[in-house]
């Protein structure tokens, strides 16, 4: 049993990662072809230009906030950042394990804000709760690519603590960029598996859709994971303050491969405003991320998103 572009199982729409082919080694076909989209890819330095700088991340709603009028203002926070010429908007994922978590399915209000935005990249802030198999969340993605006229992000998350996730991180990595970039792609591996996964309409966006990797937990940079995210992945989004940033920065650098790319993996930073303060709170946290070498910062603005504070003058990078 394998994943088309186009079959979504139980275990994609409880948000559980598969594990359709476990037990099965690359074959030497498969092993070529991981190496054609496995290894690093051709020259990126267009990413960050796409990406560098000022991101809206639009936090999720609280419990008690209820659903009303989450459309309408999700709507108004993205032209904010289209005027104030933002780089992307982030929107939170759903959970869908319990009533705490977003009112919504991240890439259909995704969509919705392609239709109201002319500028602005779009993107998710992956976790672990909503995991879609990476042949759905490819073909889910192409869709938003296309409907926005080419500014679509494909996010996926990685926990820097689980080794275990490491291997399934570079083969999700692996589909991804197959179903967005390959006529046929057929591949097998431990965790995932695609058998002519045809993509069509395909992306339309100049470059590639970005693939972007959502780092969370506290565990220390491993060699695998280091293989895994540099070179495969356009952008990491790493949280937990500066000092993750300046790590980040240091080891993807060291991790890329000089004889087949002088490219190194972008790192975008997170700070968060919260409730009741203003832009300004904001400035010390973005200085932080620069001088840790991020290449850009996506900044969370709680609900109801304030666009006082989205297109305040203080949030420049």
């Amino acid at each position: 049993m394998v994943h088309s572009a186009w079959i979504a199982r139980r275990s994609v729409l409880s948000g559980r990662p598969d594990t359709v082919v476990a037990g099965q080694r690359l074959s030497s076909a498969a092993t070529g072809w991981f190496g054609r989209y496995g290894s690093t890819m051709n020259d990126l330095s267009h990413v960050d230009g796409r990406l560098a700088g000022i991101g809206l991340w639009l936090r999720a709603p609280g419990p008690h906030d209820g659903a009303k009028g989450i459309l309408e203002r999700a709507i108004t926070a993205a032209q904010a950042a289209d005027r104030a010429g933002l780089r992307s908007l982030w929107v939170s994922e759903s959970d869908v394990e319990g009533p705490t978590g977003a009112p919504y399915e991240a890439y259909s209000l995704l969509g919705a804000l392609a239709v109201k935005t002319e500028q602005v990249h779009l993107g998710v802030v992956a976790d672990r709760m909503e995991r879609r198999a990476p042949s759905i969340l490819a073909k889910i993605v192409t869709g938003v690519d296309v409907i926005s006229h080419g500014r679509a992000l494909l996010t996926l998350d990685a926990d820097s603590s689980d080794d275990a996730d490491i291997e399934r991180l570079t083969e999700a990595l692996v589909v991804c960029r197959a179903v967005l970039e390959d006529d046929l792609p057929t591949w097998s591996g431990q965790h995932y598996a695609v058998e002519g996964a045809v993509n069509r309409p395909a992306p339309v966006q100049a470059g590639g859709v970005p693939l972007v990797v959502c780092l969370r937990g506290n565990g220390p940079w491993s060699s695998g994971l280091v293989s895994a995210i540099s070179g495969r992945a356009d952008v990491v989004v790493v949280d937990g303050g500066a000092d993750r940033v300046v790590e980040a920065v240091r080891l993807l650098g060291e991790g890329v491969d000089q004889s087949t790319s002088d490219v190194v993996t972008g790192v975008l930073g997170q700070v968060a405003i919260e409730a009741g303060l203003d832009a300004a709170s904001a400035t010390s946290g973005l200085a932080e991320m620069r001088a840790a070498g991020a290449s850009g910062c996506l900044i969370g603005v709680p609900f109801p998103w304030d666009t006082a504070i989205i297109g305040d003058p203080a949030l420049t990078w």
